[in-house]
């Protein structure tokens, strides 16, 4: 039995006209019963046509009768079955053909091209209305393709599946964006497609959708990986609506589109603004990012704790949070030995070491080019920090193997907490910030936790820094000179130029704590060519009082100020402007800096030489000391430090080391100065040992220009011939 209607809203079926085989039944039994009932009435029809009663009544009359309307009945019903159902066959071919091109398109979304038949009208009874109407339900299910071509043309995919994830319908579009021919998911579970980790939400946004109810009703976007039919994960955004209870589609409508080049593009920019590059750590921002929602949590668990007990939050709840701020002490001048390529290889291989002492939880992160940071949360994260600082600084002891060489490489650590900077107005990056240069300031490689002398002592340096960018300006530098003599006969040979700073508010300021700072702010270099300049003004003004004596003036040159590309320039003007003589400006440069970029140190070191400048290595024997620089550049003097003389009249090791530096200089043509003297055994011990020259407090101690002419006038004086 054949019936026709589409499910209600309730899943059963409506009730509609039933047309079967039964009506044929119907039309034989009406037709023939017709031609009996006609066979019955007709003899008294005949009498009064004027039939003899005799041959009316008869009875093989009557069956004749009976006869003729039954086989009338007969015929008209084979008559009506072969011209109507013919014409009904048509109609239900049709039909068939229909209902098939649309079960195809509603499984696989193909219409045919081809289209679908129409019926021929060539009536206007009640077949050729079905026929019309036929006709007309072709007309709308094919202006209804037009729409669905649409659907079936988008770059989007449209899947249809019920509550339970079951895929009812699939448009073609997931071939070119999943690889999946529509009919091989049509019957799957949607979630065996979804990626382990996306399955529990994509469930639970299509029950939101279920039940919510509403007809139409759509959610948010939501993001989840899709397996790929080449098995890979492709990330997918889709948005559901609610179509449960529409009958033409009974199922919730998901619209999805591949968004993986979003989100890999998203992830890079991610990356980009919340990662460092070079060692793959998180950045300032994200640990700014983190700190403060650590310090947010930190300020509610203590509210939380003050609320329980009815006041202030008990001691020990406000240490939640504590922060390590590490800073690697000697990155440039790794930088300048073996470029930043050796310089990056040095910062991954700290961070390799660092992060191996760091806990599961912590954040570690790269603040800056040498500057890292460590956040740790809890309420022992204080006590945690100084044993992770106590790690990392045994981890650091061993020397990095870069590019084959072996570089030690210290850090200088701060540690604040929430606990020690509680009594501060400042934060707890900002404290450990000032702990880290305390320990710096302390000899650097050590750790120093934050207390509140320390903000204090940083504050005092920043307004140091900020007085100190006016000082050149405000005349507020001046130069001290300290005799340089010879050793054996005590006669002043030359002077060394000290810089000196009278501050108006704190008086005197001792260059360790400013030269550090003009060092790191660049002002080194406006400066020290100030100095350069007043040293050269100085040294003429003696040298035409005492034109007999060759006077030496020395200047100490700081590695920064000797990379400044108008370091050559500005020497020959200084030396051309105040006419001192040729051959007597002796510039003190550091043995670090003779091992940075050599062929440009050389070149430099030439063109100096070139201007009659002589070169003096300071502090020679605390460094990088090698024969191979003392032959591949442009020296004059060497200076002994301080440390070697300190004990040469009683340290045979020290007397040992002096002794050769000595006979180096002489051998290699080198003058020799030793540094710090101070006491008269020194002074004869260097004698004993051939020394040259010396300065020091036992000589003299610097001096302003005027007392230093004095001392000039009073040797001259003594070296005059008496009257």
């Amino acid at each position: 039995m054949n019936r026709s209607g589409r499910r209600g809203a309730g899943g059963g079926r409506r009730r509609g006209v039933r047309l079967t085989r039964k009506v044929f039944w119907d039309l034989a039994v009406y037709m023939v019963g017709l031609g009996l009932a006609v066979g019955v009435v007709f003899p008294p029809f005949a009498q009064q046509l004027g039939v003899p009663a005799r041959y009316a009544e008869r009875p093989s009359f009557q069956v004749a009768c009976l006869v003729a309307g039954f086989v009338v009945g007969a015929l008209n019903h084979a008559l009506c079955r072969a011209v109507v159902g013919r014409r009904l066959a048509r109609l239900s071919t049709h039909l068939r053909a229909v209902a098939e091109a649309v079960a195809r398109a509603g499984a696989g979304g193909q219409w045919p091209a081809s289209g679908v038949g129409r019926l021929e009208v060539d009536s206007d009874d009640q077949l050729g209305q079905t026929a019309t109407a036929f006709n007309a339900l072709l007309d709308a299910l094919e202006a209804g393709e037009h729409f669905r071509s649409i659907v079936r043309g988008a770059s989007d995919v449209i899947t249809v599946v019920d509550t339970a994830g079951r895929i009812s319908y699939q448009t073609p579009s997931v071939a070119g964006v999943l690889g999946y021919p529509p009919a091989a998911l049509v019957g799957s579970d949607l979630r065996d497609l979804l990626h382990p980790h996306d399955r529990a939400g994509v469930h639970a946004y299509l029950a939101a959708i279920a039940r919510a109810g509403v007809h139409g009703t759509r959610g948010a976007p939501v993001l989840a990986r899709v397996r790929h039919a080449d098995g890979a994960w492709r990330w997918t955004e889709t948005v559901a609506g609610n179509l449960l209870q529409d009958p033409a589609v009974a199922g919730i409508v998901l619209t999805t589109r591949d968004v993986s080049e979003r989100v890999q593009l998203q992830e890079r920019l991610h990356a980009q603004a919340f990662q460092d590059p070079l060692t793959g750590l998180p950045n300032r921002a994200l640990f700014m990012d983190r700190l403060q929602a650590a310090e947010q949590a930190a300020e509610q668990a203590a509210e939380q704790a003050a609320e329980l007990v009815g006041g202030a939050a008990p001691a020990g709840t406000e240490a939640a949070l504590a922060v390590l701020f590490c800073d690697l002490d000697n990155l440039k001048a790794v930088n300048d030995d073996l470029g930043h390529e050796g310089g990056d290889a040095l910062l991954r291989q700290v961070t390799a070491r660092i992060r191996a002492c760091v806990p599961a939880g912590a954040t570690f992160a790269r603040l800056s080019g040498d500057e890292f940071a460590v956040l740790l949360t809890g309420g022992d994260s204080a006590a945690l920090a100084r044993r992770l600082a106590e790690r990392i600084l045994a981890a650091l002891a061993e020397p990095v193997d870069v590019g084959g060489r072996r570089v030690r490489t210290g850090v200088s650590i701060g540690v604040a907490s929430s606990a020690t900077c509680a009594g501060s107005s400042i934060g707890v990056l900002r404290a450990a910030d000032v702990a880290m240069y305390a320990a710096k300031n302390s000899g650097k490689g050590r750790c120093e936790v934050f207390q509140p002398h320390h903000h204090a002592t940083q504050l005092q340096r920043e307004q140091l820094r900020a007085d100190l960018h006016q000082a050149l300006g405000r005349r507020q530098f001046a130069l001290h000179y300290q005799p340089i003599v010879d050793i054996a006969s005590g006669r002043t040979t030359g002077f060394e130029a000290l810089l000196r700073w009278q501050h108006p508010q704190r008086g005197p300021v001792p260059p360790g704590d400013f030269i550090a700072l003009a060092e790191q702010d660049g002002l080194i270099v406006p400066i020290g060519g100030w100095v350069v300049a007043e040293a050269c003004r100085q040294a003429a003004r003696w040298q035409r009082r005492h034109p007999a004596r060759a006077l030496q003036m020395s200047v100490n040159v700081s590695a920064r100020q000797f990379q400044d590309v108008d370091l050559v320039r500005d020497v020959a003007a200084a030396v051309r402007s105040s006419g001192m003589r040729a051959g007597t400006l002796t510039l003190e440069i550091t043995e670090s800096l003779l091992v940075q970029d050599g062929a440009d140190t050389i070149g430099k070191l030439q063109q100096l030489k070139g201007l009659g400048v002589r070169i003096a290595v300071d502090d020679f024997g605390t460094g990088y000391s090698s024969l191979s620089y003392l032959r591949r550049f442009p020296l004059d003097v060497l200076k002994v430090d301080k440390s070697f003389i300190d004990d040469v009249h009683t340290s045979e090791e020290d007397r040992a080391v002096t002794a050769a530096i000595v006979q180096l200089g002489r051998t290699l043509g080198l003058q020799v100065i030793a540094e710090g003297i101070e006491h008269p055994e020194q002074a004869s011990g260097l004698a004993e040992l051939g020394c040259p020259s010396g300065q020091g407090y036992f000589f003299g101690r610097p001096l302003p220009g005027g007392p230093a002419g004095d001392l000039l006038d009073r040797e001259a004086a003594a070296a005059a011939p008496a009257p």
